[in-house]
């Protein structure tokens, strides 16, 4: 497993549609609810995490597993960044 990245989360949702379009590329069908129940998240569960992409973050190495030959080390990430308000302040001062 790779070390985490500060300030950057995988995201979801186009994990899985990059997970599905891969499938596919494959000859295979691949829906939100094969996958769901492949990691064993409950479908509700799994389009909660899809819709406001709030997985945890051993679903991401969980899918790695399960679905190795499709997904590979495939990272689709995003960098948070946060912006302290004060600097902004010192900003605008200068």
């Amino acid at each position: 497993m790779r070390k985490k990245k500060e300030n950057v989360l995988e995201v979801f949702p186009l994990t899985i549609d990059r997970l599905i379009e891969r499938a596919q590329d494959a000859g295979q069908t691949l829906t939100h609810t094969d996958i769901a129940a492949e990691i064993g998240v409950p479908a509700d569960t799994f389009d909660f995490y899809y819709q406001r992409d709030k997985a945890p973050a051993e679903l991401f190495d969980l899918m790695r597993k399960k679905f190795k030959p499709l997904i590979g080390t495939l990272y689709i990430e995003r960098v948070v960044l946060t912006i302290d308000a004060d600097d902004l302040e010192d900003e605008d001062e200068e």
